[in-house]
Formats: structure tokens, sequence, C-alpha cells
């Protein structure tokens, strides 16, 4: 399967075999442990962000098979939103979601963000 991350301005080619898909899960489940904070103390908050940014950075190193280079490019030069936007399409794609219901699901969840 052929995905093209925008962001990186690279195409790369995903088969999406029962181990990549079991990470798909694994980082979809993983992320939304360390998003719950209800009832956490600050500490753990900070601490589970921390593994939330390690968490998609791996994931997406993983998946796309990045070099190290892309791996510490993602680290240095992307903002976390980019980064956690790249899971997300990437997942997206690899549960077969076509590009076009990825983009509209983006654009309606940009209507229901904060108001300026």
């Amino acid at each position: 399967m052929k995905i093209h991350v925008e962001k990186l301005n690279k195409t790369f080619d995903v088969t999406p075999t029962n181990k990549v898909i079991r990470s798909v899960y694994q980082f979809q489940l993983d992320s939304a442990k360390l998003s719950n904070v209800q009832g956490k103390k600050a500490v753990d908050i900070f601490s589970d962000a921390i593994k939330m940014i390690d968490n998609i950075e791996n994931f997406l190193t993983k998946t796309l098979g990045l070099s190290k280079e892309e791996s510490k490019k993602l680290d240095d030069e992307f903002e976390q939103g980019d980064i956690t936007e790249m899971a997300n399409y990437v997942a997206s794609r690899l549960m077969g979601m076509p590009d076009k219901e990825i983009k509209e699901e983006q654009a309606d969840n940009e209507d229901v963000g904060p108001k300026k």
C-alpha cells in the first residue's frame, strides 16, 4: 500500500501485514490509555505526555521504516500536532480509509475545534 506523508514529502510502501495492523491497534490502544487524564496527578499526566510523544514517533518510525535521520527529523523539526496528524493519517490509511475520507474527517475536526 502506498502511503504519501505530505509533511515528510515522501511516499512509503507499507504492506498491511498482521504485524503492521497489530501495531496500528497497539498504537491506538496506547494512545487512548495515555490520553486519559481523569484522576491522575500532574506528574503522571506529564509522564504520559512524554510517553505519548515517544509512542507516536516509534509508531511512525517502525511502520514507515524511517531511517535514523528521518526519525530524528520527527523529533527535531516537527511540532507535536504535526506528528500526531501524521500518525493518525498513517493509521487511518492502514485501516483502509481512503485519502478523501481522511481529509473530510480532518476538515470536520477542524470545524469543531476551538474558536478564535
